[in-house]
């Protein structure tokens, strides 16, 4: 958990290098690129000053893309694990999966090997960019004695196979903080629903999607407590 705050401290620094004004926020539907960081071929085989360069490279690159505005999120896989190779996810504020996909791949982890990268489209109406704002104003507040992590905390991601009655429940739900539907990550490259649960561990995440039922996998993820700061439209 210690290696976790401190990926925190870091990705809190870095993701809120792009301030933004609430009036830059959209909260319209729309489409973001969604981004699952999976272990690569090479994760084993680059140790040493090898890897971190590489991981020093991963924060500087992840610096850049908040600071020009294209990352919105991003944060890594914890326990529940639905896929044991998972490592983390990007989200970017980019409407097509080329433009999206370009931009994770400049990741230097990804360019040696040590990481690959699954992309999908993700449709939401919760206003994303609405992130670096938030972000921003936390680490002012805490101010630069805050301990690592502080601005961080767990949660856990949802999927279900895609069903729109399903997908308004849940989007309703006051314990659910993002909901959208992620094009073609199910299976037979179906289309799933994702929501960002208010819990931090299974039995938390059961107790929300009881609520509206649903057949869910889970996805233990550490992320921004800003993400609980979004507005959204019911």
């Amino acid at each position: 958990m210690d290696t976790i705050k401190v990926y925190f401290f870091t990705l809190m620094v870095v993701l809120g290098g792009h301030a933004m004004t609430q009036d830059d926020a959209e909260s319209e539907t729309r489409d973001y690129v969604f981004v699952f960081i999976k272990t690569g071929p090479e994760d084993a085989n680059i140790t040493g000053d090898a890897r971190n360069e590489a991981f020093g490279g991963h924060f500087s690159n992840m610096r850049k893309m908040s600071a020009d505005g294209d990352l919105l999120i991003a944060g890594p896989f914890g326990p529940p694990m639905a896929d044991t190779n998972h490592r983390g996810i990007f989200v970017f504020d980019a409407q097509t999966l080329e433009e999206g996909m370009t931009l994770a791949e400049t990741d230097p982890p990804t360019k040696l090997g040590i990481f690959v990268l699954t992309g999908f489209v993700f449709t939401t109406d919760d206003p994303l960019t609405k992130l670096h704002e938030l972000d921003m104003k936390a680490l002012k507040e805490q101010g630069e004695d805050a301990p690592p992590g502080s601005n961080a905390r767990a949660y856990v991601l949802a999927t279900a196979p895609f069903d729109d009655a399903l997908y308004q429940s849940a989007a309703k739900n006051d314990n659910v903080f993002i909901a959208g539907k992620l094009h073609g990550s199910g299976e037979d490259g179906a289309d799933q629903i994702l929501i960002w649960l208010d819990a931090e561990n299974v039995e938390g995440a059961n107790e929300i999607t009881a609520q509206f039922g649903g057949d869910w996998t889970l996805h233990g993820w550490f992320g921004s407590k800003s993400i609980a700061l979004l507005s959204r439209e019911d």
